[in-house]
């Protein structure tokens, strides 16, 4: 697969998590219509801020298919705005809405998601400086596969399924998205890949032995 091509693939997955995304959310305000009096202007901002940042690397993924790479690395400068936006609001949230819902292991979840999505973001902007453009991609979907978590929690709640199940799907989903991109684009599973699969387990490994010592 020509790089070109693998811009484009990384363009359309990143826009089908936004799509999901504003469904899944959208499904939960609607089936459970108490919940949208949760939304405070810093949850509001939040949502923006997250929203913004799965259309900002579609966009990415695009400018670079279409060989704007200027408009890229000023975008991708500028992220580190966006990226501070939405771990302090995040972190602000996720121990507000624990403590509001009296459910510590809501801010345990949300909080693990941002631990893995920064040292990976890190990660994809020292894999670009370095001319890995391949690990530098993977690096940001990984990053952002983490912080899905939320929008599959909304669709489990509205399924009427046990919460734990929305961590249980995070692991295959970030595998198969993961690996079948590497798959696609080069034929193999690279060692950067794997590293960062095997980091952003673990990361859910501790948090789920962390969660079961406190509450078992």
């Amino acid at each position: 697969m020509s790089e070109k091509q693998a811009n484009v693939l990384m363009g359309r997955i990143a826009l089908g998590l936004l799509v999901f995304t504003v469904i899944a959310f959208a499904v939960k305000a609607a089936a459970h219509s108490e919940v949208q009096a949760r939304y405070t202007p810093l949850v509001v901002f939040h949502a923006a801020a997250m929203l913004a940042w799965l259309a900002l690397l579609s966009s990415q993924a695009y400018l670079t298919a279409g060989a704007r790479f200027a408009l890229h690395r000023v975008s991708g400068r500028a992220s580190i705005v966006l990226v501070a936006a939405m771990a302090v609001s995040g972190g602000i949230l996720a121990v507000n809405i624990g403590e509001e819902l009296g459910r510590p292991e809501v801010t345990v979840v949300n909080i693990a998601a941002f631990v893995t999505f920064i040292p990976l973001y890190i990660a994809a902007v020292l894999f670009a400086r370095a001319r890995n453009i391949h690990a530098h991609r993977q690096a940001m979907l990984i990053g952002t596969l983490a912080l899905m978590t939320p929008a599959y929690a909304r669709v489990v709640q509205v399924l009427a399924l046990p919460d734990p199940v929305a961590i249980g799907v995070q692991v295959p989903i970030t595998v198969a998205i993961a690996v079948g991109y590497d798959w696609l684009t080069k034929g193999r599973i690279t060692r950067e890949v794997l590293a960062m699969l095997a980091f952003s387990v673990a990361v859910i490994a501790v948090m789920v032995v962390v969660l079961a010592v406190w509450f078992l």
